[in-house]
């Protein structure tokens, strides 16, 4: 497949009029005046299908099956599940039916949800198919954790502990100590749940903590601060000022999630002016949408980076936080995120650039080559 004369945005800051080349469902070449018949696109714009790096898209069963409303995502047990792997929370037919690739995405990580202080492990996915096993892009990316107000809602009404602040914080100490501190001994079983985050603590693989205010954040970022090899990355971004330095000396990363939800008055503390300060300051931000299946989350992704744009007034700049940053925080910088020779072909064309006017629409989206979505198909979820 050759996409002639386009507006390529390859997500990582540049942009220029180029053709791509696409073969074996990965781009293998990006170039001027590729030689061969393709698709003239002149005028319209190519950018990387937008990357979610936290959701809970295809949790669900589809409507044709035994639960169409379970949320496998959403462990109630125990409030320390960090053994969990979100793999298996994955339904094919429940993201297909959502068709992200109509919104321009063509990849999301899938995490446990914020109702557990450690819920599990993230997953990554394609968003057009059946088989998870053929739409997995990575397994076992980051451990998934939250210190919100979920955990009392979810808990506390049952009289269970979490009921306080108190025990979030402090059970999250202890179990990072614990972790660190485990060692397996061969005459005893092994203990999953602090092999788990020992992995977290000796920096294998990062932790996402969903916070609710700034104050959660710095209280994370002081509990961690004592594992020099853990890599953090805070979720949510509510409340930040812009001024928190420690941010940036502690190199963590920033998921930060839309503001798009329904009476979520922490989420309404979020403010893109301090994102963009924090953003200049060298911390690496992603956007991601909200959580919910709800289905006007499909176009969150894009709406973030329509508030940056208002401020940053450059989509070189903002582009990234929707493909190339999340794809990284994922550990997928090789395999998707960027119009870049030897990733998935994973492409939206557009019929403008979606970061500068609000008359953009989506034409055509591709996930390793092939089409998932064309302008005209009729939407099942509206």
């Amino acid at each position: 497949m050759l996409l002639k004369n386009a507006t390529v945005h390859d997500g990582l800051g540049h942009e220029a009029v180029l053709d791509v080349l696409v073969e074996d469902g990965k781009i293998a070449r990006v170039a001027p005046d590729i030689q061969g018949d393709g698709t003239d696109l002149t005028g319209k714009h190519i950018l990387p299908g937008f990357v979610q790096p936290v959701s809970n898209w295809g949790v669900n069963g589809t409507a044709f099956e035994i639960r169409p409303s379970s949320s496998d995502n959403d462990e109630h047990s125990n409030p320390i599940t960090p053994e969990l792997d979100g793999f298996y929370a994955f339904n094919g037919r429940a993201v297909t039916a959502q068709q992200l690739g109509a919104f321009g995405v063509t990849a999301v990580g899938v995490a446990p949800t914020d109702n557990n202080l450690f819920g599990g492990t993230v997953a990554a996915f394609h968003v057009d198919g059946v088989n998870p096993y053929k739409l997995c892009l990575g397994r076992d990316i980051a451990m998934m954790a939250s210190v919100t107000p979920n955990l009392k809602n979810t808990y506390g009404k049952n009289k269970q502990a979490p009921m306080t602040r108190m025990w979030i914080f402090s059970s999250f100490a202890e179990q990072l100590r614990k972790a660190n501190e485990y060692q397996e001994e061969a005459d005893k079983p092994k203990d999953e749940k602090l092999a788990a985050l020992k992995r977290v603590t000796e920096g294998e693989k990062p932790l996402f903590v969903s916070c609710d205010s700034a104050l959660a954040a710095q209280r994370v970022w002081e509990i961690v601060s004592a594992y020099p090899k853990l890599r953090l990355t805070l979720v949510n971004g509510f409340g930040l000022t812009g001024e928190e330095a420690w941010l940036r000396e502690g190199n963590i990363s920033l998921i930060v999630r839309t503001a798009a939800a329904v009476l979520d008055k922490e989420a309404m503390t979020l403010d893109y002016a301090a994102i963009a300060k924090l953003l200049k300051a060298g911390v690496p931000i992603a956007f991601s949408g909200e959580y919910s299946n709800m289905f006007g989350a499909r176009e969150d992704m894009l709406w973030n980076g329509l508030e940056m744009m208002r401020i940053l007034h450059d989509g070189k700049k903002v582009l990234p936080l929707l493909t190339s940053v999340p794809a990284r925080m994922l550990g997928l910088e090789n395999v998707t995120g960027a119009v870049r020779e030897g990733l998935s072909a994973d492409l939206a064309v557009w019929s403008d650039d979606p970061l500068v006017t609000y008359q953009a629409k989506v034409l055509t989206t591709y996930q390793a080559g092939e089409v998932i979505y064309r302008e005209g198909d009729a939407l099942k979820c509206m």
